[in-house]
Formats: C-alpha cells, structure tokens, sequence
C-alpha cells in the first residue's frame, strides 16, 4: 500500500473512531435512544425533542434531511445519513471531518477507495456498494 493509500486508510479510521465515540456520548444522555434512527424519529414524529440540541454529555447535535450532524465539545465533527436502515457516511462526509486537521488531506476518491478496503476487512459495512458505508455491526 502505497503512502497516500495509508493516509486515506488511517483518516477513514479516525473517522470511524470518532464517529463511535460521539455517537455513543450523545446516546448515554438519551437511554431511551437506541441508535440515531430514534432520535429522527423523537424529532420529526412525536416530536420529544428539538431538531437542534446539546446532550448532557456535551454531544451537540442537529438533525438534517435524511440525517444527523454530531459535534464534540473539541469541535469533531461527523454527520451520518439513514440509508437502507443504517447510520451511514460517504466519502464526502469523511473528508468535511477532516476540513478542519492540519496536514494533507486525501481526495474523496482515496477516502472512497480506503472505505472499500476497510469494509473488506470487516472494519466498515458496506450499505451501498462503492457509495456508503456504516460502522460494523458489534
């Protein structure tokens, strides 16, 4: 694997990693809140809660079209999309998280390649092929 493969494999990791610690922070404030999916469904229809809000747990979140946009208290930033049933993000997505690190960056097309190759792994699912991806099923 060549250097500018590793990088995009190692961004696409820190992505996944970040999204499962933000994720799993937003959902300890919220017990009744199985996974992202159910707070779509308390926002939009039975309306429990804000479609904006910050968790107890520091976790602001803002729900979107089709998903929802997580923000840690050190300004990380993941958004996922419900697609097939999953909490799932594109190439695209992986890259606006890293917007905002130092350093080179790996094109969309990399991330999209290193999202292939981690799902072949185990280490990502693949929800549509070539396009989304989710965390693996634990």
């Amino acid at each position: 694997m060549d250097e500018s493969a590793e990088s995009a494999v190692e961004a696409v990791r820190r992505y996944a990693a970040a999204l499962e610690d933000i994720r799993s922070r937003l959902l300890d404030a919220y017990p009744d809140l199985g996974c992202v999916s159910d707070l779509m469904v308390a926002v939009r229809h039975s309306r429990t809660m804000p479609r904006e809000g910050m968790s107890s747990t520091g976790i602001e979140y803002s729900v979107h079209g089709a998903g929802c946009r997580m923000t840690d208290r050190h300004g990380r930033e993941v958004d996922v999309d419900l697609v097939d049933g999953a909490e799932a993000f594109d190439a695209w997505r992986i890259a606006c998280f890293l917007d905002g690190k130092s350093g080179a960056r790996p094109s969309v097309e990399e991330l999209r390649t290193a999202c292939a190759y981690l799902s072949t792994l185990g280490e990502l699912r693949e929800v549509q092929a070539g396009r989304w991806y989710a965390l693996p099923d634990h």
